[in-house]
């Protein structure tokens, strides 16, 4: 198990995380050559394969973020003991990248090792220092400087980087608040150490042959040409999604081409997805040459998994409608901007649209007594109704 404590370890996160999975660090070597240091919650290590624990997290599938309500996957003790933490010295799963000049992986290493935060950080709180970059703080300017490398770099390998805004609904003294959510620098580095980590990872399984779930994406269309096409649309990256082929997973190795990588597995939320939790647990045994879990059995996680993500994305698609059903009925406008994407089913006119105001892509009753047209800006009112789509009438 590999010390790495003294490092300056930030933990980078929403300003109200249940499960705190991650940090990033800076290493400066010899011949001022730098590695990034990714480092990931070990909870495997808690509780056996199998055990009522594991079965448990198997059922649930992965945790429920619900507007008003929270599911965890694992149970509280071991959240507790997993979850990362300012000052707190935590066993993880780290993996240390170093990049070539042009922002390419020029060698990587997994270990075991003990981490301690010194920066618990909100995305706020970095977008800060990332914007006035005090000296204090060169770690975390160096970080980000190889991870916009690394995104450049994927690029360049056929990566699509969808630059457009999220939002959130949220519950605050029962008002409902949906807010537009634009991406900010904090985020995409996080997000990218994130791509990394898998990428990595799942270099590693390949090289040992371990059964693992992998996530294979063909794009099946000109990206390029569909972008620069829409270039000034708010629904450019929605245009496109209607085009590309979906991701799948797979115990075989492929590629994943929206990421711009020649193979790649999600691993780095252990406390919150079970998939990825199997994945730590391949490579923790691997390093500590325990025993394996066989690829017949890791297709059968899958397979499981599978269903119950359905069930457990339902859920949240039923909560998710329960609180805009109540947002459009409070707010009350006299119309809502739109902007026309397809028709889902015209003759139930069931269409997808995307509200600019609220970047919320979202299947709706669309009642209209004209012919509409793709990426155009329609006005609509809200229809109070029981059904199990939100209907607006043009």
């Amino acid at each position: 198990m590999k010390d790495l404590t003294d490092l300056k370890t930030y933990i980078i996160d929403s300003d109200d995380p249940h499960e705190v999975d991650d940090a990033i660090s800076l290493e400066i070597k010899e011949g001022n050559k730098k590695n990034l240091w990714i480092h990931i919650s070990n909870p495997c290590k808690l509780f056996l394969h199998d055990s009522n624990v594991d079965l448990n997290a198997r059922k649930r599938n992965s945790s429920l973020y619900l507007i008003d309500q929270y599911v965890p996957m694992l149970p509280k003790d071991i959240l507790e003991k997993a979850n990362l933490a300012q000052n707190k010295v935590s066993e993880t799963i780290s993996a240390a990248i170093e990049f070539n000049d042009d922002g390419s992986i020029n060698k990587y290493e997994i270990t075991e090792a003990i981490i301690k935060p010194k920066y618990q950080l909100t995305y706020e709180d970095a977008n800060e220092i990332l914007e006035i970059e005090p000296k204090e703080e060169i770690e975390l300017i160096e970080i980000k400087n190889l991870l916009e490398k690394s995104i450049t770099f994927r690029k360049k390998q056929g990566a699509i980087i969808f630059e457009s805004p999220n939002n959130k609904i949220k519950l605050y003294e029962d008002k409902i608040i949906l807010t537009k959510l634009e991406k900010t620098i904090s985020q995409i580095i996080v997000a990218e150490s994130m791509i990394l980590m898998g990428y990595v990872t799942s270099l590693f399984i390949d090289k040992y042959d371990l059964a693992a779930a992998f996530r294979i994406q063909k794009i099946n269309c000109n990206p390029s040409e569909i972008l620069n096409r829409y270039n000034d649309s708010d629904i450019k990256y929605i245009i496109l999604k209607q085009y590309m082929g979906r991701s799948y997973i797979t115990t075989k190795p492929g590629i994943h081409e929206s990421l711009g990588l020649k193979m790649y597995v999600q691993c780095t939320s252990p406390l919150r997805r079970y998939l990825d939790l199997i994945i730590q647990r391949q490579v923790y045994n691997k390093i500590n040459n325990y025993e394996v879990l066989s690829k017949d059995s890791v297709s059968k996680i899958i397979d499981f998994s599978k269903n119950r993500q359905s069930e457990n994305n339902n859920i949240f698609k039923n909560d998710k409608f329960k609180y805009l059903t109540l947002f459009f009925k409070n707010e009350k406008k006299p119309f809502y901007k739109i902007i026309f994407v397809k028709w889902i089913n015209h003759k139930k006119n069931i269409a997808l649209v995307y509200f600019p105001d609220y970047s919320l892509e979202i299947l709706i009753t669309l009642f209209v007594s004209i012919e509409i047209y793709s990426n155009k800006i329609y006005k609509v009112k809200y229809i109070i109704n029981d059904s199990n789509l939100l209907e607006f009438i043009y």
